[in-house]
């Protein structure tokens, strides 16, 4: 019998220092019956020429590179096209696999059919490919995190987020043709909505052996600037606005009922309602901004009958959305200017703790100074005290012995002279 085939799918941008060792662990996977698709998203380095010169001697490996950058979402997709195999894989260009990473995983899936998407445990590795688990222990906690089946994603996705990690994937073809490719209005959390719409048609499992090595550097880390951070904040905030629009009745309720407001709601219309109530309380923690939830009772408002079941079922008026609609929901001039003016004064304050922090090591070196000098003394005093104590001994030695008690006259003499 044929083994399946699995289509490989690699993106790059300027990656000519790791793409040679990602598609290394690719051509040493014990599975053979692969394709590697290799899409260049218009690097400037000599990425090209590192993937041509593997493609030249391997025909399993595919290269289309891009004349211009286009971003990962949009050149993802077009690997997807060329995807002809039966199982589809993603590894990023400075990520690696395990050898036996691809043939672990689909005698995994083959023996537990109820899974259309697995995931692979995983270590975090540094610029060197260290692994660095313990140095990053709360990326890796994260990034190993499991939730007992679709119903606790689905939450967890809604609530939380996403810590799934692409290059630890595996996925029957029959879940991108479903589920479609990457929303291209998706730049940095493309990856989460892509989750979010399986997990409501696919069960994910998870082969929890650490097959795949993640890469996290310090270049990653300096991406998080202030445009990042709020471009990935608007896009989380838009999938989670979406996140109920095609989840049947029945999937919503079975997911979502523990944290209804009516644990009785039942009818769409209430199940409508119970959905703007939880995106009314998803983001700000103890004291939630409702915009999103406010946004979809708009909605739902125009509606004579739902705002009858709000009445009725959940004591919910006009009046109370007017509360709601008071607070500040979005970024006005007073809030803008409150930015701009924490922005101004950022590396100020940024100095300041620099300051700081250095005052707060110089003071750890004084102390430890301090304490080696006062532990030199305690040495001192008690070897001192140690003297004093063998001298002890000697003297109650002396005045036991016999010639100590048989001169004790002649002592005593010698005394009674000297007081003359």
């Amino acid at each position: 019998m044929e083994k399946p085939l699995i289509s490989i799918v690699m993106v790059n941008y300027n990656h000519e220092d790791t793409i040679g060792s990602a598609i290394e662990s690719v051509l040493a996977q014990t599975y053979r019956n692969w394709e590697l698709i290799i899409v260049d998203d218009g690097s400037t380095d000599n990425s090209a020429g590192v993937v041509e010169t593997y493609a030249k001697k391997d025909a399993r490996i595919r290269f289309y590179p891009q004349k211009q950058n286009r971003q990962i979402c949009v050149v993802t997709n077009i690997g997807f096209r060329y995807v002809t195999g039966e199982y589809v894989a993603r590894l990023d260009s400075d990520d690696l696999w395990l050898p036996d990473k691809l043939e672990k995983q689909l005698r995994y899936m083959e023996s537990h059919p109820e899974g259309e998407l697995c995931f692979t445990k995983l270590d975090i590795i540094d610029e060197n490919g260290e692994i660095i688990n313990e140095r990053l222990s709360d990326y890796y906690e994260a990034y190993n995190k499991r939730q007992a089946d679709r119903n606790g994603w689905l939450r967890y996705f809604f609530f939380q987020g996403n810590t799934l990690i692409q290059s630890s994937l595996l996925m029957k073809r029959e879940v991108l043709d479903r589920v479609g490719m990457f929303n291209l209005a998706y730049m940095q959390a493309h990856d989460f909505d892509f989750f979010v719409r399986a997990i409501k048609r696919y069960n994910f499992i998870f082969l929890e052996e650490p097959l795949t090595r993640y890469r996290r550097t310090e270049a990653q880390n300096s991406a998080w600037n202030d445009d990042n951070n709020r471009r990935f904040f608007n896009e989380f905030m838009n999938i989670r606005f979406h996140f109920f629009d095609d989840m049947t009745d029945e999937q919503f309720r079975e997911a979502f009922r523990e944290s209804f407001r009516n644990p009785d709601s039942a009818t769409h219309e209430e199940l409508l309602c119970e959905q703007a109530f939880l995106l009314s309380g998803c983001m700000g923690g103890e004291d939630p901004n409702p915009v999103l939830g406010l946004k979809k009772m708009e909605e739902l408002m125009k509606n004579s009958d739902i705002v009858t079941v709000l009445e009725e079922k959940f004591s919910y008026t006009p009046k109370d959305y007017y509360k709601q609609s008071v607070r500040p929901l979005f970024a006005t001039e007073d809030v803008l200017g409150e930015l701009e003016y924490l922005r101004r004064i950022r590396p100020m304050l940024e100095e300041r703790i620099q300051g700081m922090e250095q005052a707060r090591l110089m003071q750890i070196e004084e102390n430890q100074k301090l304490n080696e000098k006062i532990a030199g003394q305690d040495h001192m005093l008690a070897e001192q005290n140690h003297m004093l104590a063998e001298q002890q001994k000697v003297i109650e030695s002396m005045e036991n012995s016999t010639s100590w008690k048989i001169t004790k006259p002649l002592r005593n003499a010698k005394n009674i002279l000297r007081k003359d």
